[in-house]
């Protein structure tokens, strides 16, 4: 249900919360914050008893954060299917990329793949397009970085053999020329590389 804001905000008298409050959200983006936060219900400050008050625009962003949080906890006790069965359409493709690419993601549960997906999300990367176009490579070696740099300079830049007679230090070449422009997720003791977007 999406909820529109009122013609008279400051008569409204519960504050919108969850899935509500972010479909609100979502529908009013042409509103200032100030708008909105009225418009959702966020009119009085909360007084506490000690005499100090927290401003009704603090409450109100920070339900939007639990909110989704909320919306981004997985049920524990949720089977891998009805996980994969409760994914947007659009999570399902990221999925099915990130499984095809890290066939690895076949043997865990859907919290971990839920917990991947959200740090994914933090790199901005919510699309299967994104996951294919970002992903670089991967690898479960405590040198990490240094492989990557080497794994990019021999495949990615293509250094011939017939520099092997250089001398290199992938690790600097990580530190110094390549981390600037990638992001990499540690988890479940593989490390995977990312460009950025």
């Amino acid at each position: 249900m999406t909820t529109r804001p009122h013609s008279d905000v400051a008569t409204r008298q519960e504050r919108l919360a969850g899935n509500e409050l972010l479909d609100y959200v979502k529908a009013t983006s042409e509103l200032t914050h100030k708008q909105r936060c009225l418009g959702a219900g966020y009119i009085q400050d909360t007084k506490y008893d000690d005499g100090t008050d927290k401003p009704a625009f603090t409450d109100f962003f920070e339900a939007i954060i639990d909110a989704k949080n909320a919306a981004h906890v997985p049920d524990k006790t949720m089977n891998g299917a009805d996980w994969y069965d409760s994914l947007t359409e659009e999570q399902q493709e990221l999925y099915d990329a990130i499984e095809d690419m890290c066939p690895e993601f076949t043997k865990f549960d859907a919290e971990q793949c839920q917990e991947f997906m959200d740090e994914l999300d933090d790199l901005g990367i919510t699309t299967s397009e994104q996951f294919e176009c970002a992903y670089m490579y991967q690898t479960d070696a405590h040198n990490a970085e240094a492989e990557y740099a080497q794994h990019y300079c021999e495949e990615i830049a293509y250094i011939s053999d017939d520099m092997s007679i250089l001398v290199i230090d992938w690790q600097a070449t990580w530190d110094y020329a390549l981390r600037y422009d990638m992001s990499t997720i540690v988890f479940d003791g593989e490390t995977y590389f990312f460009q950025d977007l």
